[in-house]
């Protein structure tokens, strides 16, 4: 399974053809996609009626994992970590990461420069 971070999914949405590429190369190989509760916010988050209906309904063709306890006490190592070496990144990509961390899945991200950070986290 791969999880995809918000950057994919609002591509995909906006119909960049990159991310269309590779969401549906991965269905076409049979990889399951999940999402995170944190991914879910951040596409939430806009203030179109009609709109917000197109997300949610594309939303829920995604496995969505939680930012449970176990993801918070990884957000709170990684942020200590990358705290210590001097190379902190949002809260929400600490989140996104520590509840794929969690769930050992690999995430799909444009961001990599961030995400490379973290020690252990499995990018694609």
């Amino acid at each position: 399974m791969v999880c995809l971070d918000s950057d994919i999914l609002i591509d995909f949405l906006n119909n960049k053809k990159e991310a269309v590429q590779r969401i549906n190369k991965l269905k076409n190989d049979d990889v399951q996609l999940a999402i995170t509760t944190i991914n879910s916010f951040e596409l939430l988050n806009v203030s179109d009626k009609e709109k917000l209906q197109k997300v949610k309904d594309f939303i829920l063709n995604f496995t969505i994992y939680d930012f449970n306890f176990e993801s918070s006490e990884n957000a709170a190592k990684i942020f200590q970590e990358l705290k210590a070496r001097g190379e902190i990144i949002e809260i929400t990509d600490i989140m996104i990461a520590s509840i794929v961390m969690a769930n050992n899945e690999t995430l799909l991200t444009n961001n990599v420069k961030h995400f490379e950070r973290i020690t252990n986290l499995e990018l694609e």
